[in-house]
């Protein structure tokens, strides 16, 4: 069952500010396993080992993104808002879809 969302962005920031923390440090921890697996020889099978080691580097790289936006006071005064990340963030999921699609 997914959480309710918070009603403001205030919440929402508070919110993330407990979560997120926890969350990176496992996508970290995630990856790191992930990656000292032995690389598969055959270029197909290296191909995807690479492109998932890249996605899971985007992964955290929008999550420290949402939590430095979750510390700021005033997210409309200073860095980008949180559509603007949901938009970067699909923008680079559109990207490694289709360099799945041209493997």
């Amino acid at each position: 069952m997914a959480a309710r969302l918070p009603k403001s962005l205030k919440a929402l920031k508070k919110q993330l500010l407990k979560t997120l923390p926890e969350r990176i440090a496992g996508v970290i921890a995630d990856y790191e396993e992930f990656a000292s697996l032995q690389t598969p020889e055959d270029a197909k099978g290296f191909a995807a080992h690479h492109a998932a080691c890249k996605a899971a580097i985007a992964h955290v790289e929008l999550l420290l993104k949402l939590a430095k936006w979750s510390e700021e006071e005033n997210s409309g005064e200073s860095g980008e808002d949180l559509s603007a990340l949901i938009a970067k963030a699909r923008a680079a999921l559109d990207t490694m879809d289709e360099d799945e699609e041209e493997k």
